[in-house]
This record gives structure tokens, C-alpha cells and sequence, in this order.
């Protein structure tokens, strides 16, 4: 084959932020968070067999909730590059993940236009360190998944799967696009292991979906 000119573009620039929150504040607040969903999870009926999950959880009159609440609106508005979180609404839930349990391949889509992860339970002394690595006895590994390709779809030979792996630690907050598909490994601990999802929804400007 003859040609003048080659190009080789990349189509998927998904975008990923990790954020750990200031340690003062966090460690006030994780133990009455882990106490909050362990204790909601305890009392609500639920037939999941991976996980026990807490729903409406912003809803629960809490201070520790209502700072998740500020602190994840905040970061919404950081990663979509709004001048202020005002309008952007915020749904958590609470899941604990016990030994052996997992948390299979899916997406946040339909609830919401960007997802966050927080997590106020894993191994304090990873707290500060890379988060590009596989999870531990405190805490499962959390997976992110290539967005490029539905998992039942044939691939080009040289479309490999790719997956980030992510070590939860108290404090971390990981924030990317609702329809990126991510799981659990099993969890090896023997402790519960506390896992909060946001569902975020934006307030889109006028006209947004025809630029």
C-alpha cells in the first residue's frame, strides 16, 4: 500500500481524578460514616448477596454526611470545570463489602451523569502514596474499566482490555464519567470493608446538548 500521509489519533480521552481529603477533616469524619452505613445496613432488608447496601443515604441527618454531601459537589465541580457547585445534586449510598464478597462489572449511567467514590475505611498507611496499585486485607481493589467497548463486544487484535487498578484508603475520592464500567476484586479482610457511592447530576447550561 502507497501513501502520502499517516495519522493515528486517540478517540477515548476519558478522564479520571483521584482526590484524598484533607486528613483533619476526614479522620473527624470517617468513623461516624462507617458507623452510619454499617449500622443503616444492619437494620435495612435488602435480598443482595455480594453486598449490603444503605439507599438515600444523604439523606440521614448527619454532620459527617452533610460534609460528604459539600465535599463531593465541590469535587464534581472541580472535574466538570464549573465556577461553583450550586445546582449540582447528590444521592448516596452506602455499601459494605464483607469477606469474599465482590462487586461485578457495571455502570452508574442511568442513575447520574458523573459518579464518586469515597472511601472512609482501608489501610491508613497507604494514605499519601500512588493509587494506581491492587487493593489489600483492608480494602478490595477497585477496577476501572476500558469505556471504549460494551464488555460483549469483538475487539481489533490490538484492542487489548485495559483496566486501571485503584487501592482504596481512608480519604480518597475517586470522581469519573457515570457510564465508565468498574467493579470490586473480592474482599480479602475479615473487616468490613465501607464503600459510598455519589450519583451526581450536573445542572446543564441552556442549550448545552445542541453545542
Amino acid at each position: 500500500m502507497t501513501t502520502t500521509n499517516n495519522y493515528t489519533m486517540a478517540l477515548w480521552p476519558t478522564r479520571v481524578m483521584c482526590l484524598e481529603m484533607d486528613p483533619a477533616s476526614a479522620g473527624l469524619h470517617n468513623p461516624d460514616l462507617i458507623d452510619l452505613v454499617m449500622s443503616g445496613c444492619a437494620r435495612q432488608k435488602t435480598r443482595v448477596v455480594r453486598e449490603l447496601r444503605l439507599y438515600e443515604f444523604e439523606e440521614v441527618d448527619h454532620g459527617a454526611v452533610r460534609w460528604l454531601v459539600g465535599e463531593v459537589r465541590q469535587a464534581a465541580a472541580l472535574y466538570a470545570g464549573f465556577d461553583s457547585p450550586e445546582g449540582i445534586r447528590v444521592a448516596l449510598r452506602g455499601v459494605q463489602i464483607n469477606h469474599g464478597q465482590h462487586i461485578n462489572t457495571h455502570t452508574e449511567a442511568r442513575e447520574s451523569d458523573l459518579a464518586v467514590a469515597y472511601w472512609p475505611s482501608g489501610n491508613p498507611d497507604k494514605i499519601g502514596t500512588s493509587v494506581s496499585e491492587n487493593g489489600d486485607e483492608w480494602a478490595p481493589t477497585f477496577v476501572l474499566e476500558d469505556p471504549s467497548r460494551h464488555l460483549s463486544d469483538l475487539r481489533l487484535p490490538f484492542e487489548t482490555r485495559h483496566s486501571v487498578n485503584i487501592c482504596p484508603r481512608p480519604g480518597l475520592m475517586a470522581i469519573y464519567p457515570a457510564h465508565l464500567p468498574h467493579n470490586f476484586h473480592p474482599h480479602q479482610g475479615t473487616v468490613p470493608f465501607i464503600h459510598i457511592v455519589a450519583q451526581v447530576r450536573f445542572p446543564w447550561p441552556k442549550d448545552y446538548f445542541r453545542s
